[in-house]
């Protein structure tokens, strides 16, 4: 038992540690779990899904089904179903990590080493190499989810105190997330984090004064702002050239950019979804639309390679219909509401910090797919399933260590 604790310690330590900084990183930590749980739980047949998990597991599962049977429909194959086995395998993880026990601790710094690693990647690739930081990965999903692993490590140091040490790696890996995406180049991901940042401040001093609320505020809006205000800096580049794109497609359908392809193939998709909108057209009906509307002068051959709509839900809508996409919204809304938003309050600050982070996650998930389809990647499901892992078993583990302890302290003071 002790040596599976540990097993299990190294494993949600892997799922932060490695994920941008190897090639696959990102599935190291979850399979390792997954495949070892499945081993263990074979002897025992022990049940998988419970009254405490279900909103989790529920949600993933019938996701997982639901665009698997949508998939097949429109291609007979397995590399329909091979994207949706991860958020079946999710729930031999959390049975692991919640019969073994790991220490949380190791998942926290797990992220922190991780961010930190890819901040050192990415600042090689955009200072020593002058290229844009992708890691091992694509550019936007490399630097959106350094971004979320360092807006992981904020929430923990916000939420719990009074480590040192433990604070100024949290703030290490909170600067390296936003570093390593800053070098990225990446700036979709950034379009709602502030909204995010500040639902997070909101629920963390919650009692606090005004003045020490404030303070945070100012503190968390200055460390935001240093990229932003470098003259000729990277942010303000980017920025400018997203405005000018922009201004170019609507003056005169200038397709050939990054902002204007996305604006061009919103509009040409949109029209087509009524097509067929309960379960889309697939991927193969995107491709050949697609190539239709080159042709037709449509869109530009800038997008000819473009195998989704750089938007999470509009792609999935398209491909997979309206079915597909109520399928994704109840796969982000229903653990964040009914799994997660229960611990925010009533329990120590261990509870309630795992528990701002099981719903950060779908946040920034839903942030990252108004311009990128993150979870066509394999990197965007991989990150989601392994991280919702790790936060949820950790978070009954130290509900029900908080509960022995409170149910031990009653029985003390009765006698």
């Amino acid at each position: 038992m002790v040596l599976l604790r540990a097993f299990y310690s190294v494993c949600v330590f892997l799922v932060g540690a490695v994920a941008l900084v190897m090639p696959r990183g990102y599935s190291v930590g979850f399979f390792l779990a997954c495949l070892t749980g499945l081993l263990l739980w074979l002897p025992c047949r022990a049940g998988l899904w419970d009254s405490k998990t279900k909103w989790l597991i529920g949600p993933c599962l019938v996701y997982a089904v639901g665009h698997m049977a949508i998939a097949l429909v429109h291609q007979w194959a397995w590399r329909s179903l091979d994207p949706y086995v991860p958020f079946v395998l999710l729930a031999l993880g959390v049975w692991a990590i919640r019969h073994y026990k790991p220490n949380p601790l190791f998942f926290w710094c797990g992220l922190a080493v991780g961010a930190i690693g890819a901040a050192g990647l990415a600042g090689y690739q955009a200072q020593l190499l002058g290229l844009r930081a992708d890691g091992f990965n694509h550019a936007i999903q490399f630097g959106n989810v350094a971004l979320l692993m360092g807006v992981l490590c904020l929430v923990r140091l916000l939420t719990v105190r009074g480590n040192l040490w433990l604070d100024v790696l949290m703030a290490l890996g909170f600067g390296a997330g936003l570093a390593a995406s800053v070098w990225s180049q990446t700036r979709g991901g950034w379009l709602a984090v502030l909204l995010i940042l500040a639902w997070m401040l909101a629920n963390v001093t919650r009692g606090w004064r005004p003045v020490k609320r404030a303070m945070a505020a100012m503190a968390l809006l200055t460390v935001l702002a240093i990229p932003a205000l470098q003259t000729n800096g990277i942010v303000q580049n980017r920025v400018m050239t997203a405005v000018h794109e922009v201004q170019s497609y609507w003056l005169s359908n200038a397709q050939a950019s990054s902002v204007g392809s996305r604006l061009a193939m919103w509009a040409f998709a949109s029209k087509d979804i009524a097509d067929a909108p309960l379960i889309g057209q697939g991927a193969e009906g995107w491709k050949r639309n697609r190539d239709a509307g080159i042709q037709a002068g449509l869109l530009d051959p800038f997008v000819k390679d473009f195998s989704h709509l750089h938007n999470e839900f509009l792609d999935v809508a398209y491909k997979t219909g309206l079915i597909g996409l109520a399928l994704l919204l109840a796969l982000y809304w229903l653990p964040m509401l009914m799994f997660f938003k229960p611990y925010l309050s009533g329990y120590g600050a261990e509870v309630k910090a795992l528990a701002m982070g099981g719903m950060v996650l779908p946040m920034m998930y839903m942030d990252f797919g108004l311009t990128q389809a993150f979870l066509s990647h394999n990197s965007g499901r991989m990150v989601l399933v392994s991280l919702w892992m790790c936060v949820a078993a950790l978070l009954l583990n130290a509900t029900e260590e908080a509960n022995e302890a409170a149910s031990k302290a009653v029985h003390t003071n009765v006698r």
